[in-house]
Protein backbone atom coordinates (compact mmCIF):
# COMPACT_ATOMS: atom_id res chain seq x y z
CA UNK A 1 0.00 0.00 0.00
CA UNK A 2 1.72 3.42 -1.02
CA UNK A 3 -0.14 6.69 -0.48
CA UNK A 4 0.75 9.54 -2.71
CA UNK A 5 -1.14 12.83 -4.39
CA UNK A 6 -0.77 13.88 -7.71
CA UNK A 7 2.41 16.32 -5.99
CA UNK A 8 4.59 13.44 -4.97
CA UNK A 9 4.63 11.39 -2.54
CA UNK A 10 5.83 13.06 0.84
CA UNK A 11 8.66 11.16 3.04
CA UNK A 12 6.31 11.50 5.93
CA UNK A 13 3.53 9.74 3.56
CA UNK A 14 5.88 6.59 3.49
CA UNK A 15 6.69 6.60 7.27
CA UNK A 16 2.53 6.53 7.70
CA UNK A 17 2.45 3.93 4.89
CA UNK A 18 4.73 1.82 7.29
CA UNK A 19 3.16 2.14 9.79
CA UNK A 20 -0.32 1.14 8.87
CA UNK A 21 1.48 -2.20 7.14
CA UNK A 22 3.01 -3.14 10.02
CA UNK A 23 -0.61 -2.57 12.19
CA UNK A 24 -2.17 -4.98 9.37
CA UNK A 25 0.62 -7.25 9.60
CA UNK A 26 0.97 -7.99 12.99
CA UNK A 27 -2.09 -7.06 14.39
CA UNK A 28 -0.92 -4.04 16.89
CA UNK A 29 -3.71 -2.75 18.85
CA UNK A 30 -2.38 0.52 17.82
CA UNK A 31 -1.38 2.27 15.02
CA UNK A 32 1.45 4.78 14.66
CA UNK A 33 0.54 8.76 14.28
CA UNK A 34 2.82 10.34 11.33
CA UNK A 35 2.83 13.68 10.49
CA UNK A 36 2.60 15.23 6.63
CA UNK A 37 3.72 18.67 6.06
CA UNK A 38 0.48 19.56 5.18
CA UNK A 39 -1.93 17.51 7.80
CA UNK A 40 -1.65 16.82 11.54
CA UNK A 41 -4.91 14.73 12.08
CA UNK A 42 -4.35 11.76 13.86
CA UNK A 43 -4.81 8.48 12.16
CA UNK A 44 -7.72 6.82 13.94
CA UNK A 45 -8.77 3.06 15.03
CA UNK A 46 -11.65 1.70 16.06
CA UNK A 47 -11.91 -1.60 17.38
CA UNK A 48 -15.60 -3.17 18.03
CA UNK A 49 -15.82 -5.08 21.49
CA UNK A 50 -17.57 -8.54 21.30
CA UNK A 51 -15.09 -10.33 23.05
CA UNK A 52 -14.37 -10.82 27.02
CA UNK A 53 -10.91 -11.21 26.59
CA UNK A 54 -9.59 -7.96 25.21
CA UNK A 55 -6.17 -6.47 25.95
CA UNK A 56 -5.90 -4.21 29.06
CA UNK A 57 -6.56 -0.10 26.94
CA UNK A 58 -4.88 2.11 30.49
CA UNK A 59 -0.85 1.42 29.53
CA UNK A 60 -1.95 3.43 25.90
CA UNK A 61 -4.45 5.74 26.88
CA UNK A 62 -1.10 8.85 26.06
CA UNK A 63 -1.02 7.33 22.58
CA UNK A 64 -2.48 9.52 19.90
CA UNK A 65 -4.42 7.20 18.56
CA UNK A 66 -7.54 6.21 19.51
CA UNK A 67 -8.81 2.69 20.33
CA UNK A 68 -12.97 2.28 21.39
CA UNK A 69 -13.44 -1.64 22.83
CA UNK A 70 -11.22 -4.42 21.98
CA UNK A 71 -11.68 -7.46 19.19
CA UNK A 72 -14.78 -8.89 18.32
CA UNK A 73 -15.34 -12.05 19.24
CA UNK A 74 -16.62 -13.75 15.83
CA UNK A 75 -16.08 -17.53 15.53
CA UNK A 76 -12.72 -15.96 13.17
CA UNK A 77 -11.33 -14.43 16.12
CA UNK A 78 -10.09 -11.38 14.11
CA UNK A 79 -10.54 -7.26 14.54
CA UNK A 80 -12.73 -5.14 12.24
CA UNK A 81 -10.69 -1.74 12.20
CA UNK A 82 -12.08 1.14 10.07
CA UNK A 83 -8.65 2.54 9.61
CA UNK A 84 -8.58 6.30 7.92
CA UNK A 85 -5.78 6.96 5.23
CA UNK A 86 -4.94 9.43 2.60
CA UNK A 87 -6.72 8.77 -0.77
CA UNK A 88 -5.90 8.92 -4.40
CA UNK A 89 -6.03 12.76 -4.37
CA UNK A 90 -4.80 13.49 -1.17
CA UNK A 91 -7.97 13.74 0.89
CA UNK A 92 -8.59 11.32 4.18
CA UNK A 93 -11.10 8.34 3.79
CA UNK A 94 -12.02 5.35 6.04
CA UNK A 95 -11.13 1.93 5.12
CA UNK A 96 -12.57 -0.77 7.09
CA UNK A 97 -9.76 -4.08 7.34
CA UNK A 98 -9.47 -6.99 9.03
CA UNK A 99 -7.11 -7.75 11.36
CA UNK A 100 -6.52 -11.78 12.42
CA UNK A 101 -6.10 -12.15 15.77
CA UNK A 102 -3.08 -13.29 17.95
CA UNK A 103 -2.88 -16.41 19.99
CA UNK A 104 -3.55 -15.83 23.92
CA UNK A 105 -0.42 -15.48 26.03
CA UNK A 106 0.23 -14.48 29.43
CA UNK A 107 1.27 -11.06 28.54
CA UNK A 108 -1.13 -10.00 26.11
CA UNK A 109 -4.69 -10.03 27.56
CA UNK A 110 -5.45 -8.17 31.04
CA UNK A 111 -7.76 -11.37 31.70
CA UNK A 112 -4.76 -13.21 31.43
CA UNK A 113 -2.21 -11.44 33.54
CA UNK A 114 -4.40 -11.15 36.27
CA UNK A 115 -5.24 -15.17 36.21
CA UNK A 116 -1.17 -15.42 36.27
CA UNK A 117 -0.39 -13.50 39.31
CA UNK A 118 -3.57 -14.75 40.90
CA UNK A 119 -2.69 -18.01 40.91
CA UNK A 120 1.33 -17.83 41.62
CA UNK A 121 0.60 -15.52 44.16
CA UNK A 122 -2.07 -18.18 45.92
CA UNK A 123 0.80 -20.66 45.30
CA UNK A 124 2.82 -18.55 47.32
CA UNK A 125 0.69 -18.53 49.82
CA UNK A 126 -0.04 -21.77 50.28
CA UNK A 127 3.81 -21.96 50.81
CA UNK A 128 3.56 -19.75 54.08
CA UNK A 129 1.77 -22.35 56.02
CA UNK A 130 1.86 -25.93 55.01
CA UNK A 131 -0.09 -28.96 56.39
CA UNK A 132 1.54 -31.19 58.38
CA UNK A 133 0.33 -34.37 55.87
CA UNK A 134 0.93 -32.16 53.01
CA UNK A 135 2.05 -34.43 49.71
CA UNK A 136 4.89 -33.30 47.81
CA UNK A 137 4.59 -31.20 44.98
CA UNK A 138 7.35 -32.79 42.60
CA UNK A 139 7.87 -36.66 43.26
CA UNK A 140 11.17 -37.85 42.39
CA UNK A 141 11.07 -41.77 41.27
CA UNK A 142 14.11 -41.88 39.61
CA UNK A 143 17.68 -43.49 41.45
CA UNK A 144 19.43 -40.67 43.20
CA UNK A 145 22.09 -39.82 46.31
CA UNK A 146 20.19 -40.20 49.00
CA UNK A 147 17.85 -37.04 49.77
CA UNK A 148 14.00 -36.72 50.24
CA UNK A 149 11.90 -34.42 48.68
CA UNK A 150 11.03 -31.77 50.27
CA UNK A 151 6.99 -31.37 51.71
CA UNK A 152 5.84 -28.80 49.08
CA UNK A 153 2.00 -28.44 49.43
CA UNK A 154 -0.11 -26.91 47.44
CA UNK A 155 -3.47 -27.72 49.87
CA UNK A 156 -4.73 -24.35 50.90
CA UNK A 157 -5.59 -24.06 54.53
CA UNK A 158 -6.09 -20.73 55.68
CA UNK A 159 -9.04 -18.64 55.66
CA UNK A 160 -12.57 -19.02 54.32
CA UNK A 161 -15.13 -16.95 53.59
CA UNK A 162 -18.15 -17.38 55.70
CA UNK A 163 -21.82 -15.33 54.69
CA UNK A 164 -23.82 -14.31 56.89
CA UNK A 165 -26.44 -16.79 57.75
CA UNK A 166 -29.94 -15.81 57.14
CA UNK A 167 -31.39 -13.37 59.50
CA UNK A 168 -28.06 -12.48 61.33
CA UNK A 169 -27.09 -9.18 62.42
CA UNK A 170 -23.92 -7.70 61.57
CA UNK A 171 -22.33 -5.83 64.39
CA UNK A 172 -20.72 -3.64 62.47
CA UNK A 173 -22.28 0.02 61.51
CA UNK A 174 -23.09 -0.22 57.68
CA UNK A 175 -23.81 2.94 56.02
CA UNK A 176 -26.52 2.80 53.06
CA UNK A 177 -25.21 5.58 50.19
CA UNK A 178 -27.52 7.96 49.78
CA UNK A 179 -28.32 6.37 45.89
CA UNK A 180 -29.81 4.02 46.61
CA UNK A 181 -32.60 5.28 49.21
CA UNK A 182 -34.06 2.94 52.01
CA UNK A 183 -37.94 1.04 51.16
CA UNK A 184 -40.38 1.09 53.80
CA UNK A 185 -42.62 -1.94 53.74
CA UNK A 186 -45.58 -0.02 54.55
CA UNK A 187 -45.17 1.99 51.08
CA UNK A 188 -43.69 -0.77 48.76
CA UNK A 189 -45.61 -1.82 45.60
CA UNK A 190 -47.34 -5.11 44.64
CA UNK A 191 -44.08 -6.18 43.09
CA UNK A 192 -41.14 -3.60 44.83
CA UNK A 193 -38.08 -5.74 43.25
CA UNK A 194 -39.08 -5.37 39.66
CA UNK A 195 -40.17 -2.20 40.51
CA UNK A 196 -36.67 -0.93 41.81
CA UNK A 197 -35.40 -2.75 38.66
CA UNK A 198 -37.19 -1.34 35.96
CA UNK A 199 -37.14 2.36 37.54
CA UNK A 200 -33.21 1.73 37.20
CA UNK A 201 -33.91 0.73 33.78
CA UNK A 202 -35.84 3.45 32.88
CA UNK A 203 -33.38 6.04 34.68
CA UNK A 204 -30.96 4.98 31.95
CA UNK A 205 -33.21 4.80 29.17
CA UNK A 206 -33.82 1.59 28.67
CA UNK A 207 -37.30 -0.55 28.82
CA UNK A 208 -37.87 -3.73 31.23
CA UNK A 209 -40.11 -5.39 28.16
CA UNK A 210 -36.31 -7.38 26.53
CA UNK A 211 -34.85 -7.95 29.81
CA UNK A 212 -34.60 -10.78 32.63
CA UNK A 213 -34.62 -10.70 35.94
CA UNK A 214 -35.13 -12.79 39.43
CA UNK A 215 -34.56 -13.03 42.67
CA UNK A 216 -34.41 -15.81 45.20
CA UNK A 217 -34.04 -17.58 48.83
CA UNK A 218 -31.49 -20.26 48.97
CA UNK A 219 -34.35 -22.45 50.00
CA UNK A 220 -36.28 -21.85 46.63
CA UNK A 221 -38.88 -18.89 47.28
CA UNK A 222 -38.81 -16.46 44.65
CA UNK A 223 -39.27 -12.78 45.63
CA UNK A 224 -39.60 -10.96 42.11
CA UNK A 225 -38.93 -12.30 38.43
CA UNK A 226 -39.53 -10.40 34.77
CA UNK A 227 -39.22 -12.34 31.95
CA UNK A 228 -38.33 -15.55 34.40
CA UNK A 229 -38.74 -18.07 31.68
CA UNK A 230 -37.34 -15.76 28.57
CA UNK A 231 -33.94 -17.43 27.22
CA UNK A 232 -31.43 -14.71 27.45
CA UNK A 233 -27.64 -15.36 26.03
CA UNK A 234 -25.79 -14.85 29.33
CA UNK A 235 -22.16 -14.41 27.67
CA UNK A 236 -19.95 -15.37 30.33
CA UNK A 237 -22.03 -16.50 33.36
CA UNK A 238 -22.15 -19.53 31.32
CA UNK A 239 -18.35 -20.44 32.95
CA UNK A 240 -20.80 -20.56 36.35
CA UNK A 241 -22.27 -23.86 33.66
CA UNK A 242 -19.12 -24.68 33.23
CA UNK A 243 -17.50 -24.80 36.81
CA UNK A 244 -19.95 -26.54 37.99
CA UNK A 245 -19.85 -29.11 35.74
CA UNK A 246 -15.58 -29.35 36.39
CA UNK A 247 -16.11 -29.27 39.79
CA UNK A 248 -19.00 -32.10 39.80
CA UNK A 249 -16.99 -34.15 37.75
CA UNK A 250 -13.58 -33.87 39.30
CA UNK A 251 -13.35 -32.39 42.89
CA UNK A 252 -12.82 -29.20 44.38
CA UNK A 253 -9.24 -30.24 45.32
CA UNK A 254 -8.78 -31.78 41.54
CA UNK A 255 -5.08 -31.36 40.55
CA UNK A 256 -3.46 -31.60 37.11
CA UNK A 257 -0.66 -33.71 37.27
CA UNK A 258 2.22 -32.76 34.84
CA UNK A 259 4.54 -36.83 34.98
CA UNK A 260 7.73 -36.97 33.67
CA UNK A 261 9.52 -40.23 32.69
CA UNK A 262 13.04 -41.12 30.88
CA UNK A 263 14.19 -44.35 29.43
CA UNK A 264 17.82 -43.99 30.59
CA UNK A 265 19.75 -43.98 33.40
CA UNK A 266 21.27 -41.60 35.89
CA UNK A 267 25.16 -40.16 36.52
CA UNK A 268 25.39 -38.61 39.70
CA UNK A 269 28.80 -38.17 39.00
CA UNK A 270 28.27 -35.61 36.38
CA UNK A 271 24.59 -34.97 37.29
CA UNK A 272 23.47 -36.09 33.38
CA UNK A 273 20.71 -38.40 32.40
CA UNK A 274 21.79 -40.69 29.89
CA UNK A 275 18.32 -40.92 27.93
CA UNK A 276 15.68 -38.72 27.09
CA UNK A 277 13.41 -37.03 28.83
CA UNK A 278 9.71 -37.73 28.30
CA UNK A 279 6.88 -35.50 29.79
CA UNK A 280 2.79 -35.71 29.67
CA UNK A 281 0.73 -32.83 30.35
CA UNK A 282 -2.61 -33.49 31.42
CA UNK A 283 -4.49 -30.35 30.24
CA UNK A 284 -2.90 -28.21 33.07
CA UNK A 285 -4.27 -24.81 32.24
CA UNK A 286 -2.80 -22.96 34.65
CA UNK A 287 0.92 -24.05 33.65
CA UNK A 288 3.53 -20.54 33.55
CA UNK A 289 6.99 -20.10 33.43
CA UNK A 290 7.21 -20.51 37.09
CA UNK A 291 5.99 -23.93 37.26
CA UNK A 292 8.65 -24.82 34.49
CA UNK A 293 11.21 -23.28 37.40
CA UNK A 294 9.58 -25.24 39.69
CA UNK A 295 10.58 -28.69 37.84
CA UNK A 296 13.69 -27.74 36.94
CA UNK A 297 14.57 -26.69 40.40
CA UNK A 298 13.79 -30.19 41.82
CA UNK A 299 15.42 -31.81 39.35
CA UNK A 300 18.32 -29.96 40.37
CA UNK A 301 18.11 -30.21 44.16
CA UNK A 302 18.54 -33.93 42.79
CA UNK A 303 21.27 -34.28 41.34
CA UNK A 304 19.85 -33.91 37.35
CA UNK A 305 21.67 -30.77 35.37
CA UNK A 306 21.80 -32.00 31.69
CA UNK A 307 19.72 -34.04 29.84
CA UNK A 308 21.93 -36.52 27.35
CA UNK A 309 19.14 -36.98 24.76
CA UNK A 310 15.98 -35.76 23.43
CA UNK A 311 13.09 -33.79 25.34
CA UNK A 312 10.18 -35.36 24.54
CA UNK A 313 6.57 -33.65 25.24
CA UNK A 314 3.36 -35.93 25.11
CA UNK A 315 -0.32 -35.58 25.86
CA UNK A 316 -2.18 -31.87 26.41
CA UNK A 317 0.35 -29.34 27.04
CA UNK A 318 -0.40 -26.14 27.70
CA UNK A 319 2.16 -23.13 28.81
CA UNK A 320 1.56 -19.54 29.41
CA UNK A 321 -1.95 -20.13 27.55
CA UNK A 322 -0.91 -21.60 24.71
CA UNK A 323 -2.55 -24.38 23.26
CA UNK A 324 -0.03 -25.42 21.24
CA UNK A 325 2.04 -28.03 22.06
CA UNK A 326 4.91 -27.50 19.91
CA UNK A 327 5.11 -24.41 21.18
CA UNK A 328 4.49 -25.07 24.27
CA UNK A 329 7.77 -27.57 24.38
CA UNK A 330 9.68 -25.06 23.46
CA UNK A 331 8.55 -22.15 25.54
CA UNK A 332 9.23 -25.01 28.65
CA UNK A 333 13.07 -25.52 27.01
CA UNK A 334 13.71 -21.95 26.74
CA UNK A 335 12.25 -21.55 30.29
CA UNK A 336 14.69 -23.79 31.66
CA UNK A 337 17.55 -22.14 30.51
CA UNK A 338 18.37 -18.51 32.03
CA UNK A 339 20.65 -18.04 29.11
CA UNK A 340 17.53 -17.37 26.97
CA UNK A 341 15.20 -15.85 29.14
CA UNK A 342 13.35 -12.48 28.49
CA UNK A 343 12.17 -9.75 30.03
CA UNK A 344 8.78 -11.60 31.32
CA UNK A 345 10.91 -14.90 32.29
CA UNK A 346 12.79 -12.62 34.36
CA UNK A 347 9.99 -10.94 36.19
CA UNK A 348 8.09 -15.08 36.76
CA UNK A 349 11.55 -16.01 38.59
CA UNK A 350 10.91 -13.49 41.39
CA UNK A 351 7.35 -14.95 41.80
CA UNK A 352 9.11 -18.22 41.82
CA UNK A 353 11.14 -17.59 44.91
CA UNK A 354 8.20 -17.30 46.88
CA UNK A 355 6.69 -19.99 45.18
CA UNK A 356 9.74 -22.96 46.15
CA UNK A 357 9.16 -25.52 48.73
CA UNK A 358 9.41 -24.50 52.35
CA UNK A 359 12.51 -26.02 52.93
CA UNK A 360 14.38 -24.77 49.85
CA UNK A 361 13.63 -21.34 50.33
CA UNK A 362 15.79 -21.38 53.55
CA UNK A 363 18.55 -22.32 50.83
CA UNK A 364 20.09 -19.60 49.02
CA UNK A 365 20.01 -19.86 45.40
CA UNK A 366 23.71 -19.19 43.56
CA UNK A 367 21.77 -20.16 39.85
CA UNK A 368 18.71 -19.58 39.10
CA UNK A 369 17.01 -23.04 37.99
CA UNK A 370 18.86 -24.76 34.57
CA UNK A 371 18.36 -28.05 33.04
CA UNK A 372 20.34 -28.41 29.57
CA UNK A 373 19.08 -30.69 27.05
CA UNK A 374 21.31 -31.43 24.68
CA UNK A 375 19.15 -33.15 22.21
CA UNK A 376 15.91 -32.43 20.04
CA UNK A 377 12.66 -30.80 21.25
CA UNK A 378 9.68 -33.36 20.05
CA UNK A 379 5.93 -33.58 20.65
CA UNK A 380 4.66 -37.27 19.68
CA UNK A 381 0.63 -38.29 20.30
CA UNK A 382 1.75 -42.02 21.18
CA UNK A 383 4.14 -43.47 23.54
CA UNK A 384 4.47 -46.44 25.56
CA UNK A 385 5.23 -45.13 29.06
CA UNK A 386 4.65 -48.20 31.05
CA UNK A 387 8.18 -49.07 29.14
CA UNK A 388 9.78 -45.80 31.02
CA UNK A 389 10.92 -44.81 34.40
CA UNK A 390 8.76 -42.25 35.87
CA UNK A 391 10.88 -39.52 37.02
CA UNK A 392 9.11 -37.01 38.62
CA UNK A 393 5.19 -35.69 39.15
CA UNK A 394 4.35 -31.88 39.73
CA UNK A 395 0.78 -31.27 40.24
CA UNK A 396 -1.35 -28.56 40.08
CA UNK A 397 -2.90 -25.78 42.87
CA UNK A 398 -6.61 -27.63 43.40
CA UNK A 399 -9.02 -26.76 41.04
CA UNK A 400 -11.10 -24.90 43.14
CA UNK A 401 -8.40 -22.09 42.86
CA UNK A 402 -7.71 -22.86 39.05
CA UNK A 403 -11.81 -22.03 38.67
CA UNK A 404 -11.70 -18.62 40.90
CA UNK A 405 -9.21 -17.23 39.02
CA UNK A 406 -10.74 -18.33 35.82
CA UNK A 407 -14.32 -16.74 37.15
CA UNK A 408 -12.55 -13.85 39.16
CA UNK A 409 -10.91 -12.40 35.42
CA UNK A 410 -13.53 -14.08 33.10
CA UNK A 411 -10.56 -15.55 31.35
CA UNK A 412 -12.17 -17.22 27.97
CA UNK A 413 -9.03 -19.42 27.08
CA UNK A 414 -9.16 -20.83 30.60
CA UNK A 415 -13.20 -21.84 30.56
CA UNK A 416 -12.40 -23.46 26.93
CA UNK A 417 -9.46 -25.40 28.21
CA UNK A 418 -11.32 -27.01 31.41
CA UNK A 419 -14.79 -27.20 29.10
CA UNK A 420 -12.48 -29.30 27.00
CA UNK A 421 -11.80 -31.71 29.77
CA UNK A 422 -14.39 -32.88 30.72
CA UNK A 423 -16.43 -33.25 27.59
CA UNK A 424 -16.96 -30.15 25.84
CA UNK A 425 -20.26 -27.70 25.59
CA UNK A 426 -21.73 -30.56 24.72
CA UNK A 427 -21.16 -32.43 27.42
CA UNK A 428 -22.00 -29.02 29.86
CA UNK A 429 -25.52 -29.16 28.46
CA UNK A 430 -25.68 -32.93 29.50
CA UNK A 431 -24.67 -32.51 32.54
CA UNK A 432 -27.01 -29.31 33.32
CA UNK A 433 -29.89 -31.60 31.76
CA UNK A 434 -29.24 -35.05 34.11
CA UNK A 435 -28.12 -33.18 37.25
CA UNK A 436 -30.30 -29.34 37.39
CA UNK A 437 -32.87 -30.89 35.65
CA UNK A 438 -33.37 -28.87 32.42
CA UNK A 439 -34.71 -29.96 29.04
CA UNK A 440 -32.70 -29.52 25.87
CA UNK A 441 -35.37 -26.53 24.99
CA UNK A 442 -34.19 -24.71 28.26
CA UNK A 443 -30.82 -24.02 27.64
CA UNK A 444 -28.87 -24.16 24.75
CA UNK A 445 -24.23 -24.37 25.60
CA UNK A 446 -22.36 -23.38 22.51
CA UNK A 447 -19.48 -22.61 24.36
CA UNK A 448 -17.52 -23.34 27.54
CA UNK A 449 -16.81 -19.53 27.89
CA UNK A 450 -19.77 -18.04 26.75
CA UNK A 451 -18.93 -16.59 23.23
CA UNK A 452 -21.25 -17.25 20.33
CA UNK A 453 -24.82 -18.08 20.99
CA UNK A 454 -25.53 -19.85 24.18
CA UNK A 455 -29.06 -19.09 25.65
CA UNK A 456 -30.49 -20.29 29.07
CA UNK A 457 -33.50 -18.45 31.25
CA UNK A 458 -33.24 -16.36 34.50
CA UNK A 459 -35.04 -18.92 35.94
CA UNK A 460 -33.00 -22.22 35.02
CA UNK A 461 -29.87 -19.64 35.70
CA UNK A 462 -30.91 -19.71 39.58
CA UNK A 463 -31.78 -23.77 39.61
CA UNK A 464 -27.85 -23.86 38.36
CA UNK A 465 -26.46 -21.35 41.19
CA UNK A 466 -28.79 -23.45 44.31
CA UNK A 467 -27.34 -26.53 42.74
CA UNK A 468 -23.97 -25.22 42.76
CA UNK A 469 -24.21 -23.58 46.59
CA UNK A 470 -25.23 -26.92 47.62
CA UNK A 471 -21.95 -28.72 46.46
CA UNK A 472 -20.30 -26.05 47.81
CA UNK A 473 -21.49 -26.81 51.03
CA UNK A 474 -21.26 -30.33 51.61
CA UNK A 475 -17.78 -29.98 50.89
CA UNK A 476 -17.68 -26.82 53.41
CA UNK A 477 -16.90 -24.07 50.92
CA UNK A 478 -18.77 -21.10 49.76
CA UNK A 479 -19.77 -19.50 46.10
CA UNK A 480 -16.75 -16.93 47.15
CA UNK A 481 -14.86 -19.66 46.90
CA UNK A 482 -15.40 -19.88 42.90
CA UNK A 483 -16.74 -15.99 42.23
CA UNK A 484 -15.38 -12.96 42.44
CA UNK A 485 -16.38 -10.83 45.76
CA UNK A 486 -17.46 -6.92 44.38
CA UNK A 487 -15.33 -4.48 45.70
CA UNK A 488 -12.33 -6.87 47.06
CA UNK A 489 -11.35 -9.42 44.77
CA UNK A 490 -9.20 -8.25 41.38
CA UNK A 491 -10.76 -8.78 38.28
CA UNK A 492 -14.04 -8.19 36.85
CA UNK A 493 -16.14 -6.91 39.85
CA UNK A 494 -13.20 -4.56 41.49
CA UNK A 495 -14.34 -1.34 41.00
CA UNK A 496 -17.94 -2.10 41.74
CA UNK A 497 -20.18 -2.31 44.75
CA UNK A 498 -16.87 -0.85 46.43
CA UNK A 499 -18.99 1.61 48.77
CA UNK A 500 -21.15 0.71 51.98
CA UNK A 501 -21.85 -2.45 49.99
CA UNK A 502 -18.16 -3.84 49.43
CA UNK A 503 -18.16 -7.38 49.80
CA UNK A 504 -21.82 -7.96 49.80
CA UNK A 505 -22.29 -9.41 46.31
CA UNK A 506 -20.36 -12.60 44.77
CA UNK A 507 -21.38 -12.72 41.17
CA UNK A 508 -20.15 -13.78 37.95
CA UNK A 509 -20.66 -10.81 35.00
CA UNK A 510 -21.38 -11.35 31.24
CA UNK A 511 -20.43 -9.12 28.42
CA UNK A 512 -20.90 -9.17 25.09
CA UNK A 513 -21.97 -6.57 22.17
CA UNK A 514 -25.42 -5.26 23.38
CA UNK A 515 -25.69 -7.84 26.22
CA UNK A 516 -24.58 -7.57 29.67
CA UNK A 517 -25.70 -10.00 32.62
CA UNK A 518 -24.96 -10.50 36.26
CA UNK A 519 -25.70 -13.63 38.45
CA UNK A 520 -24.46 -14.64 41.77
CA UNK A 521 -25.84 -14.07 45.68
CA UNK A 522 -26.84 -10.68 47.45
CA UNK A 523 -25.72 -11.14 51.30
CA UNK A 524 -28.74 -8.93 53.26
CA UNK A 525 -29.12 -8.67 56.70
CA UNK A 526 -32.52 -8.99 57.25
CA UNK A 527 -33.24 -11.39 54.42
CA UNK A 528 -29.66 -13.68 54.29
CA UNK A 529 -28.26 -14.40 51.24
CA UNK A 530 -30.44 -13.86 47.85
CA UNK A 531 -29.56 -15.73 44.81
CA UNK A 532 -30.24 -13.43 41.84
CA UNK A 533 -29.82 -13.14 38.15
CA UNK A 534 -30.08 -10.24 35.86
CA UNK A 535 -29.78 -10.63 31.57
CA UNK A 536 -29.33 -7.14 30.25
CA UNK A 537 -29.26 -6.87 26.35
CA UNK A 538 -29.95 -4.14 23.44
CA UNK A 539 -27.93 -1.56 25.33
CA UNK A 540 -24.36 -0.37 26.27
CA UNK A 541 -22.93 -3.02 28.57
CA UNK A 542 -21.71 0.13 31.12
CA UNK A 543 -25.70 1.61 30.86
CA UNK A 544 -26.55 -2.03 31.98
CA UNK A 545 -24.15 -2.75 34.53
CA UNK A 546 -24.70 0.68 36.32
CA UNK A 547 -28.68 -0.22 36.32
CA UNK A 548 -27.37 -3.56 38.05
CA UNK A 549 -25.73 -1.99 40.74
CA UNK A 550 -28.41 0.29 41.42
CA UNK A 551 -31.06 -2.62 41.31
CA UNK A 552 -28.91 -4.84 44.05
CA UNK A 553 -28.69 -2.11 46.18
CA UNK A 554 -32.16 -1.20 46.54
CA UNK A 555 -33.06 -4.97 47.35
CA UNK A 556 -30.12 -5.30 50.03
CA UNK A 557 -31.00 -1.68 51.71
CA UNK A 558 -34.67 -2.96 51.25
CA UNK A 559 -33.49 -6.07 53.56
CA UNK A 560 -31.65 -4.50 56.20
CA UNK A 561 -28.39 -3.57 54.46
CA UNK A 562 -25.49 -5.04 53.00
CA UNK A 563 -23.75 -8.59 55.59
CA UNK A 564 -20.52 -8.92 53.85
CA UNK A 565 -18.80 -12.03 53.81
CA UNK A 566 -15.64 -12.45 56.04
CA UNK A 567 -12.76 -12.54 53.11
CA UNK A 568 -9.09 -11.96 52.56
CA UNK A 569 -7.80 -12.08 49.52
CA UNK A 570 -4.77 -13.79 50.71
CA UNK A 571 -6.77 -16.59 51.66
CA UNK A 572 -7.82 -20.12 50.42
CA UNK A 573 -10.62 -22.55 50.56
CA UNK A 574 -9.94 -25.69 52.67
CA UNK A 575 -9.40 -28.82 50.81
CA UNK A 576 -8.01 -32.30 51.73
CA UNK A 577 -5.25 -33.84 49.47
CA UNK A 578 -6.24 -36.25 47.08
CA UNK A 579 -4.02 -39.20 46.85
CA UNK A 580 -2.01 -39.50 43.91
CA UNK A 581 -4.03 -42.25 41.97
CA UNK A 582 -7.30 -40.47 42.45
CA UNK A 583 -5.97 -37.07 41.50
CA UNK A 584 -4.88 -38.38 38.18
CA UNK A 585 -6.54 -36.04 35.24
CA UNK A 586 -8.47 -38.37 32.94
CA UNK A 587 -6.69 -36.52 30.26
CA UNK A 588 -3.36 -38.29 31.60
CA UNK A 589 -1.35 -40.01 28.82
CA UNK A 590 -0.18 -43.98 29.89
CA UNK A 591 -0.34 -45.50 27.11
CA UNK A 592 -0.37 -49.06 27.90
Amino acid sequence: MILSNKRGAKPASYLLALAIIAALTFGLPLISEAKSRRSAKSTKVYKHSRSHNHAARGARQGSRSRVAGGARHARGGGKVAMIRVRGRHGKMQWKRVYVARRSASAHGSAHSVGVHNYLTQSWANAQLTPPANAQTNTEMALARPASSLPANTTTDDTLKLNPAASGAQDSTKILVPTQAAPLTEEALPVNPLVAAYASSLNARGHSADNQGFIVSTLSGEILAEHNGDRLFNPASVTKIATTLTAISKLGADFRFRTTLYTDGTFDAATGTLKGSLFLVGSSDPAFFFENAMLIADQLNRSGIHTVEGNLIVLGQFYFNFSASREASAKALRNTWNPESWNAATKAAYQRFLMMRPVDAQSSQMVQPPALQILGEVKTDSYVNTSTLKQLAVHTSLPLVRVLKALNDFSNNWMASAIGNLVGGPDAVQRFLEKEVGFVPEEINIASASGLGSNQISPRGTVRMLRKLVAYLERNHLSLSDLLPVAGIDAGTLQHRFNDAFRGSVVAKTGTLSGVSALAGIAYTRSKGPLLFVIYNRGGAAASFRAAQDETLKKIITLYGGPASVQYSTSGAPRVTERTSESGKSPALINQK
